[in-house]
This record gives C-alpha cells, sequence and structure tokens, in this order.
C-alpha cells in the first residue's frame, strides 16, 4: 500500500510538472516557438512564404489537407465558419501528388482560401510533423501569431475540435502581439570568380546570375534585409581583364559589405577597383604597403537593429604567397578593432581565417554576435554555435547561398530565428543585369 500511494504521488506530481511545461509537439514542435520558415508554389505558381504571411500582422491558420480525406474536406467547409468576423488569414496545402487532381477539387468545392502545393509533404512533412513512418498524417492544422509562434496545433478534426479551433481563434484574432525586430542576413564566401556555372561536372550550378536573381526574390520575405561576403571573390591569379568583369558584377549584386580575402589583397589594383566599383570592401586588420586599401568597418541600419560589421584576415592565409608580397603586409590584432565595444545591436565579423580560426576566435570574443566563415570552404548546413556566437560558411564556387534571421528576444539577446542555405540551382531565373555584363564581355549585343 505504501508503494502504491509514493507511486501515485510522484505521478500527481510529474502531471502537474506537465501542465505548467512547454507543449511538445512531433518532430520538435513547441508551442510558443517559432514556426519554421517555407516556401511552396500556390496553384499559380507564385512562390509564397511564411514570412511572406506574416507581414500582414494576422494570425495565420496553416491547415494541411488530401483530397482523398473526408475529415479534411469537413475541415475546410467549415473554415469560412470558423474565422466569421475574425481578423486572421487562412492558409490551405495541399499534400496530394497529383496537381490536376488538386486543383480540380479546389474548383470543384470552389474554395476561396488561398492554396499552396506540398506534393506528398515533401517540404513540410518533417517541419511540421506531418508524416508517420512513410505516410502523411492528415488533416493537421496549426495557428501562427503574426509573430510567428506556434500558438495551436490539432490533428484530425471533429465538431469538438472545431469547437475548440473557433474558441482559440476568438482569443488570438484581437490581441496586441508586439512584432519583433529582426533582419535576415544572406551571406556568400569563396565566390573564386563565377559569374556562372559551366553546366559540367566541375561546377554544375551557382554563380552571380543566380545569386542576384534569388537574394531578390528573398528580399520580398523580409522588411530588412543583408547582403555581404566573407572573401575570395576574385580567383587566385585573376588577370586585369578578368577582375573588371567580376568587380562590375559584385557592385551589381549590391553587396553591404565585403571581406577582402588572400586573393583580392594580391591584386595589385584593389584599391583602384574598390574606388571605381564603390565596393565596400572591408580590410579592418590588414594593411598593404603602409595603407588599408579599404573601410576598417561597416555599420548597417535595419529598422530599429544596428548592425556592425568588422572584418579579419588571418595572415596564416597567406603563407603561401611569396615573400616579396608578404613583406608588403602588416597585420592588427582582432583585440584592437573591437576594443571600442559593440556599438551596436549585432556585431559581425568576417572572417577570412578557415573555420578553425573562426571557431577559436568566437571562443576568445565572446561579443560577437555572428561570425561568417571564409578562406576554407566548408558548407556548414546548421550553424556552429560556440558559447553566444553562431558561425556559419555557405561554401565555396557560389554554388549555395546562406541564410541567417537574427532578432532580440524579450530579455534583449541576440538570438536565431531561422538558417538556411540555399543551393543556387539551374531552375533560379538568371539576372538580367550579370546576363547583360556577360554578353558585354563576350562582345554580344
Amino acid at each position: 500500500m505504501q508503494k502504491n500511494s509514493k507511486s501515485h504521488i510522484t505521478l500527481g506530481v510529474l502531471a502537474g510538472l506537465l501542465l505548467f511545461a512547454p507543449l511538445r509537439l512531433t518532430s520538435g514542435l513547441v508551442l510558443g516557438e517559432w514556426a519554421q520558415e517555407f516556401e511552396l508554389p500556390d496553384l499559380n505558381g507564385k512562390t509564397v512564404s511564411l514570412s511572406n504571411i506574416l507581414q500582414d500582422d494576422k494570425p495565420v491558420i496553416l491547415s494541411f489537407f488530401g483530397t482523398w480525406c473526408d475529415s479534411c474536406q469537413k475541415e475546410i467547409s467549415d473554415l469560412p465558419e470558423v474565422i466569421k468576423g475574425r481578423n486572421v488569414a487562412v492558409y490551405l496545402v495541399g499534400v496530394d501528388g497529383d496537381k490536376e487532381k488538386l486543383e480540380r477539387f479546389v474548383s470543384k468545392r470552389k474554395i476561396q482560401f488561398p492554396v499552396l502545393w506540398d506534393p506528398k509533404a515533401k517540404t513540410m512533412g518533417k517541419k511540421y510533423g506531418l508524416m508517420r513512418g512513410a505516410f502523411v498524417v492528415v488533416p493537421k492544422i496549426f495557428i501562427i501569431s503574426p509573430t510567428g509562434t506556434i500558438e495551436y496545433v490539432s490533428e484530425s478534426y471533429d465538431d469538438k475540435r472545431k469547437a475548440s479551433l473557433e474558441d482559440k481563434i476568438a482569443r488570438l484574432s484581437n490581441k496586441q502581439w508586439q512584432k519583433i525586430s529582426e533582419v535576415a542576413i544572406f551571406f556568400t564566401g569563396s565566390i573564386n570568380g563565377y559569374l556562372e556555372s559551366c553546366n559540367c561536372y566541375k561546377h554544375p550550378y551557382g554563380g552571380l546570375i543566380k545569386l542576384v536573381s534569388l537574394f531578390k526574390q528573398q528580399t520580398s520575405s523580409y522588411k530588412h534585409t543583408i547582403l555581404l561576403d566573407s572573401g575570395d571573390f576574385l580567383p587566385y591569379g585573376v588577370t586585369a581583364a578578368q577582375a573588371a568583369l567580376i568587380l562590375k558584377a559584385m557592385a551589381a549584386a549590391k553587396y553591404d559589405a565585403i571581406a577582402a580575402g588572400d586573393q583580392e589583397l594580391v591584386y595589385s589594383d584593389l584599391a583602384k577597383a574598390i574606388d571605381n566599383e564603390k565596393l565596400p570592401i572591408l580590410t579592418s586588420n590588414v594593411k598593404l604597403n603602409g595603407a588599408a586599401p579599404g573601410m576598417m568597418e561597416k555599420t548597417i541600419t535595419a529598422g530599429d537593429i544596428k548592425v556592425r560589421v568588422v572584418s579579419y584576415a588571418n595572415p596564416e592565409t597567406f603563407s603561401l604567397y611569396s615573400e616579396d608580397f608578404a613583406q608588403r603586409l602588416a597585420f592588427g590584432k582582432l583585440q584592437d578593432e573591437l576594443k571600442a565595444g559593440k556599438k551596436a545591436d549585432i556585431l559581425v565579423l568576417l572572417a577570412h581565417a578557415g573555420l578553425a580560426e573562426s571557431k577559436r576566435l568566437a571562443a576568445e570574443f565572446p561579443q560577437i554576435d555572428l561570425i561568417i566563415a571564409g578562406h576554407s570552404q566548408e558548407l556548414l548546413k546548421t550553424p556552429i554555435r560556440v558559447g553566444d556566437t553562431n558561425i556559419v560558411q555557405s561554401g565555396g564556387n557560389l554554388q549555395n547561398m546562406g541564410r541567417i534571421v537574427l532578432y532580440r528576444n524579450e530579455k534583449g539577446q541576440v538570438a536565431v530565428k531561422s538558417y538556411q542555405v540555399f543551393p543556387l540551382s539551374n531552375d533560379i531565373p538568371n539576372a538580367p543585369e550579370i546576363e547583360a555584363i556577360l554578353k558585354e564581355s563576350k562582345g554580344l549585343k
């Protein structure tokens, strides 16, 4: 009896603790945490992202359905009544593999809500916990706040769940939401002169011709964006003619700050090129022939967030260069560049230093919020975290573009909202301004 009584008390305490713990959903989703960013086409082929949807500043119902699912049909038919008179947006996500079947379903039922398409839930299945082994579980419905947090989730659908959904919408639709301050930082590194891919085994996709186009697409999803590069945008041994072309393309990309890598510093006309193209090249800790060819630092204002960008060139990256060139370089210490303090909400280091050295710098200088690593050309599909510093890197030869969205949390600390690396694939349209530069270089009209 005593043993059973003790077990009963223990379970009661555990149940009480669970009432006050964050509700963890499938696939790591937690009520109150960020809904994961996504991009899906609508039935007209237009790409829609969660960031686009949230710009309307109202709660969003995100409902996953299949045309074969009876309870999905009931939920969809009930939604107009559920949201009547409420300040809420509704987006449906069809998971059918057959788009024509999905379109017939939408047309026959005269569905007025926007419908996105995620065939077999390949994009959203894991992100939003739709998968049970190889099977997609629908219906599944989420309510996402205007700030991007998950406020409600339910699988299956019946009258009881309808009442629960109505109650939650009633409580959320009139709530005053405080929008967070955030900035989307896009980044590249080790471009190595690639304006376009050769569509060959060595370089099957990528280049500035794709990056400029994708960056433009992405900026429509965020109010505040920054584009940064960690150096080596020129190839080793570049000629003056090649450099002129690449520099012009870098200017067309409208980078906010670019670290000078070893391949830029060894280029004899770097200072002249910076002046001609008005490129925001940083040479914070390095001098060439006794002078800094670029800017010492740059502070970028993104809404009410100030982002201070500093560069760092590791002397070790120049170890294989000729002694004559090495003698013309002088390197300062990073602590000298940072001794004035943070001077901004977010401190970013463009570290042309290799990944191992970037980790060391993160440990030595905890005031740095973000390190965009360069030179070593690693591809980091998730950030490396050292203390409170995030380290990111997008690989080499401009086959990818990275994006990290940072925000200030309720304690005023810098935190990561989302992170993604985008392959600059061949289905991305060519950027007309880079096409024009390439045509000009080839003597084409």
